[in-house]
This record gives C-alpha cells, structure tokens and sequence, in this order.
C-alpha cells in the first residue's frame, strides 16, 4: 500500500537526502536544492506530498501557488490571463526503481486531492515528454503550451493544467 506523508518546510529535513537523490533523475541544469525546496515549500499555500510504499521513499510532489515573480520565470502568462485559483506543479518525481508500476500517477492523484480540499480550482505544471506527462494528461490534464529548451535543458517542456473541481477544463 502507498502511504502519503505531508511534505512541509518543518519535516523537509527528514527526507532530504532522498528527495536530493531522486532529483538526479533531471538534467543537471534544472535539478532543484534543497535551498529551492525549502523555498517552494515556505511559500504561502504551498503543497507536499511524500510517498512510502512499505515505509520506503517512493517520491515526491510539491506545488505553490505562483507570484508575480514567479509567472514571469515560468512563463505563466503566455498561457493564462489568470492564475489566482491555481496551484503550480513544481516538482514530481518517483524513483527509478519505483516508475512505471502505477506509483507515480497515484502520488499525482493524491496531489490533486490535496488540492482540491485545499479550496484551489486547477493545477498547472511544465512536463517532461515522460510519465508525469502521460499521467498528468491521464487524470485530465490539457496542453496549453510547449516551452522549446525548457531552461537550456535541450528538451521541451509541455505545460498543462487540469481542473480539479469537477465543472471540467475551464482555464483562464
């Protein structure tokens, strides 16, 4: 069974050093620090997720809503007029040895749950042509725009968002 710990800027220490781990899955010029983490997460409605499965460290999600600053970094504008009812996807990651047994999209629904009873409508995020792309379409998501070398990683970036209230994709 998978078990889903709050991830806070509190208890981020306890699990540093595997979500440092897991983060060299990404290119090395977009892998996030522990100083980002904290960052994201000290943010005011800022949203964490660990995933256990059978008290091992699984992976992990974090998302924030956006600041001014921060549409501007990611781009947000070029694909919202607003964001005030969304929650920004930083980060997801599941292991390796984890991936492609159904982990992953059930630490993204659990995300989504998160959101939702928090009281925000749509959750948005920049995606790798990976997993988190397929789930993240999977559970409802739709493309809103794609981001050619994503931060000088040489890939592209896939933005998408989801509604998470149940009226269906209503993005603005």
């Amino acid at each position: 069974m998978l078990d889903f710990v709050p991830l806070t800027a509190e208890n981020f220490s306890v699990f540093e050093q595997n979500i440092l781990t897991s983060e060299e899955i990404f290119p090395e010029n977009i892998r996030e620090s522990a100083e980002g983490y904290l960052e994201a997460l000290q943010k005011k409605d800022s949203l964490g997720l660990v995933a256990l499965f059978q008290n091992a460290y699984v992976g992990n999600v974090v998302g924030f809503r956006p600041c001014k600053d921060a549409c501007e970094t990611l781009k947000l504008h070029e694909v919202h007029e607003s964001v005030e009812d969304l929650i920004y996807l930083f980060n997801i990651v599941t292991l390796p040895e984890f991936q492609n047994q159904g982990f992953g999209k059930k630490l993204l629904r659990a995300f989504l749950d998160a959101v939702k009873a928090a009281g925000f409508r749509k959750v948005g995020g920049h995606f790798r042509g990976n997993g988190s792309l397929k789930n993240f379409k999977l559970l409802g998501g739709k493309e809103l725009g794609r981001f050619e070398n994503w931060f000088d990683t040489g890939e592209a970036y896939t933005y998408c968002v989801v509604c998470v209230d149940g009226e269906g994709e209503k993005v603005s």
